[in-house]
């Protein structure tokens, strides 16, 4: 999957209406909680086969962080 394409999935999993930018800090997005997180990690499992925990969510500070999730996934 292509960056511009997963900015974009972002956006309609955490039901955003501006766009999503790599460098965003998640924690200044209103929709970052923890109804988004269970959706993220829905959203990995789904799509990469990757099982996130809530701790590891917890780490996520940026846009950029969760790309780096999906390692060579998302390019």
């Amino acid at each position: 999957m292509k960056k511009e394409e997963f900015l974009t999935e972002l956006e309609d999993v955490l039901q955003r209406e501006e766009p999503c930018k790599e460098t965003d800090d998640l924690n200044s997005y209103e929709e970052w909680d923890s109804l988004s997180k269970m959706a993220i990690m829905a959203y990995y499992d789904k799509n990469f086969g990757i099982k996130l925990t809530l701790k590891e969510l917890k780490e996520v500070n940026t846009v950029t962080d969760l790309i780096n999730l999906a390692g060579d996934k998302i390019q």
